[in-house]
């Protein structure tokens, strides 16, 4: 026996040896919660003994009571709360309605460009979508609207309008606005016989590609990019998608690769494809991975014309219609595409092929440059190009001719190089890319004999600009300098050099070397002779925060300004700088000042942040 939930009568006793039904006490249709807490059986009435308390019914506002039982009183229930919108752009504020399904959680309601209804920008110092604070912009990927999708080989792909962050690869089509929002080449045709109050194309009706689930948000359907850990169900498949740890999920849809993810994902440079998802017809995605796009189906009247047998054709048929090859059973709407010459699945398209960026070659679909991609016989080697492992797309290799950076390793970009090639564009590493050969990096960088990466020297000959006449271990030139001696407190040398290199390159996006300061074998701090200089820049803090120290070293108050704001002096100020390991005293005792970019480490908000670094010249990379 065994059997589900009785119906919605109360009391009772078992029948035929099995569960007893939950009560309705009541009798107002809903069961009581300590029985049956599935709103969605029927149950989860929060009061059985009340006929006007229970899940479904309108709040009143009025009572004190939580009639509605959702587990909010009248007094923080949103249906009752009138919360503020005060920049009027249809989110209320956070502080009274959280609830961002109800139209609630604008983190900053004096701003109509923040509400969690929006795209986040990166790099704008913005929560915009009021979700997981700002995110940090893509390296080697120039990105005007900052979206991620722009020109490089470090974006997520190419963007077809970068002035507008609505507008990318991952984003859900409007139909008839004239805007190509998905990048797909074309605005969508709105359909006929379809009620689509958010012009998606999902809604109720046989001319729409699916059902919606919240037919008031363009970028909610069975189509859309769900954002992970948001909260909100962009794709209608009744849940958020999770986030996950120990996997190598690139397009942050919980699939991807390692053993925390919920399965390998066919495309992780697109979250709107995984297993799992619903395949919607129609839209040239394999949505779910299992071979190619579905071909949508139209279930014609009166009577079926089948010649083929293979339930499509003409009319009322079976399996719907139209069949394009009515004379051959493997040719219809539900049959896979492959690469034979001829349009199998009868969607007016020959040999296209299921995964993006794929191209028919010889029989077999392969990847062109950025196609998705598990190994490197899924990408066209006679093109040059490999499976990067880290990206799971198809990419020339260093050094092969190329047309566009996007296309390139990261990190990698296309350009002439005269004294490689002086007619065609290769794809050449920049600064820090891994390299073989001298011809894998760009025209200013020399590929390291030992550490094999782009650098800008590796003797001091190399370095003839900007008076930086030293090579640095890691391969950076800067100034050489010494520092200590009798009287000498090393320490504000130490300090002034950070604040003049800060001041240098405080714009840049390269990593710079400032200074290699040798130490005297008498290193002094304070006057007082040291056998090292203790390092840690919250150490240092307090120290350099009460400006007295700096002040009676005569250090200028620009150079003042700027130490502290390297050091966090300020109420919210964060430390940029890092002060490594002990600088030791002696012939060994270099000390290198080097500005980097993207420090790696410092946590909130981003994962790096520009900063000074100062530590032994012992590393052999930065």
């Amino acid at each position: 026996g065994g059997g589900g939930t009785a119906g919605v009568s109360g009391g009772g006793g078992t029948a035929g040896g099995g569960a007893p039904p939950c009560p309705d006490f009541d009798q107002d249709g809903w069961q009581d919660a300590h029985c049956n807490r599935d709103v969605a059986r029927r149950g989860g009435d929060c009061d059985d003994q009340d006929v006007a308390i229970h899940p479904g019914r309108d709040e009143n506002c009025d009572n004190g009571i939580d009639n509605d039982c959702n587990g909010l009183l009248p007094d923080r229930d949103p249906a009752c709360v009138r919360c503020a919108d005060l920049d009027q752009d249809g989110w209320q504020d956070i502080a009274c309605n959280a609830d961002i399904n109800n139209r609630g959680g604008d983190c900053d309601d004096q701003s109509a460009n923040v509400n969690p209804g929006l795209n986040e920008i990166c790099g704008n110092f913005r929560d915009d979508d009021c979700q997981n604070g700002d995110v940090p912009c893509i390296a080697n990927c120039t990105d005007a609207d900052m979206d991620g999708f722009g020109v490089g080989s470090g974006c997520r792909g190419p963007d077809c309008d970068d002035t507008k962050a609505s507008v990318h690869p991952w984003a859900s089509e409007i139909c008839g606005d004239g805007v190509d929002q998905d990048c797909n080449g074309q605005d969508l045709a709105c359909p006929d016989d379809c009620t689509d109050r958010d012009k998606d194309s999902f809604g109720v009706g046989d001319g729409c590609v699916d059902l919606d689930c919240d037919d008031s948000n363009p970028n909610i359907n069975p189509g859309a990019w769900d954002i992970a850990g948001d909260g909100v169900d962009q794709d209608c498949s009744g849940r958020d998608t999770a986030l996950v740890q120990n996997c190598m999920d690139r397009d942050g849809d919980a699939y991807g690769e390692g053993a925390g993810c919920l399965q390998v994902d066919c495309d992780d440079a697109n979250p709107r494809i995984h297993r799992d998802r619903r395949e919607v017809c129609g839209n040239g995605i394999d949505d779910d991975c299992l071979g190619g796009d579905m071909t949508c189906i139209h279930q014609g009247t009166g009577e079926c014309t089948d010649v083929d047998g293979d339930g499509f054709g003409v009319g009322g048929c079976p399996l719907g219609g139209p069949d394009c090859d009515d004379n051959d059973a493997d040719v219809n709407p539900s049959a896979r595409e492959v690469c034979n010459g001829r349009d199998d699945n009868c969607n007016t398209i020959t040999d296209e092929c299921p995964l993006r960026g794929q191209v028919c070659d010889n029989g077999a679909c392969v990847g062109g440059p950025g196609a998705p991609c598990q190994a490197d016989n899924e990408c066209a080697s006679s093109e040059g190009l490999i499976c990067n492992q880290q990206l799971r797309e198809c990419r020339l290799e260093n050094g092969a001719a190329c047309e566009d950076s996007g296309h390139c390793q990261p990190g990698a970009a296309c350009e002439l190089v005269s004294s490689c090639d002086p007619a065609l564009n290769h794809c050449y590493q920049t600064r820090g890319g891994p390299c073989q050969a001298p011809c894998d990096c760009g025209d200013e960088w020399l590929c390291h004999t030992d550490l094999h990466l782009c650098v800008a020297c590796f003797e001091d000959f190399h370095c003839n600009r900007d008076a930086r006449t030293s090579c640095s271990s890691g391969g950076i030139c800067a100034t050489r300098a010494e520092v200590g001696g009798a009287g000498v407190d090393a320490q504000i040398q130490i300090l002034t050099r950070m604040a003049a290199c800060w001041r240098l390159f405080a714009e840049t996006n390269e990593i710079e070397g400032c200074d290699i300061l040798v130490t005297d074998a008498t290193l002094e701090v304070e006057g007082e002779a040291v056998a090292q200089i203790d390092g840690g820049a919250e150490a240092l803090q307090t120290l350099l925060c009460e400006s007295s120290y700096l002040t009676d070293a005569g250090v200028s108050g620009d150079d003042i300004t700027i130490i502290e704001e390297l050091f966090g002096c300020g109420l919210f100020d964060l430390i940029n700088a890092y002060w490594g390991v002990p600088v030791a005293a002696g012939a060994d005792g270099a000390v290198c000042i080097t500005y980097v970019p993207a420090m790696p480490g410092f946590g909130w908000p981003d994962d790096a942040r520009p900063a000074v670094v100062v530590e032994r010249c012992t590393r052999t990379t930065f």
